[in-house]
């Protein structure tokens, strides 16, 4: 195998770890239906930043990274419209009101 090979199986691999890094919190926001103690401005900030480096992405024409990105986009797009839809319903479990 050689060296740019193996550092494409690296980026990939990466990338799909950076993907389902997300997962677990899309899971608790979803089954818990609260927000609290997730931050709006980190996702705001968060999907700049993916936009960005998906732009760079497409320009070079990195797959590696046009699909690590789209999808960590999504999944982080996914996270956001749990924010909105969550964002001033009862927290579950204290009662009080999720707003963050």
């Amino acid at each position: 195998m050689d060296i740019g090979r193996l550092f494409e199986l690296v980026g990939t691999t990466g990338s799909v770890i950076m993907c389902a890094s997300s997962v677990p919190q899309l899971i608790k926001t979803y089954r818990t239906k609260c927000i609290k103690g997730l931050s709006g401005t980190y996702l705001a900030i968060l999907m700049i930043g993916m936009s960005f480096i998906l732009s760079y992405a497409l320009y070079v024409k990195n797959i590696v990274f046009i699909f690590g990105n789209s999808l960590s986009l999504t999944l982080t797009g996914l996270l956001v419209v749990l924010w909105f839809r969550y964002r001033n319903e009862k927290n579950i479990k204290g009662g009080d009101y999720a707003k963050n």
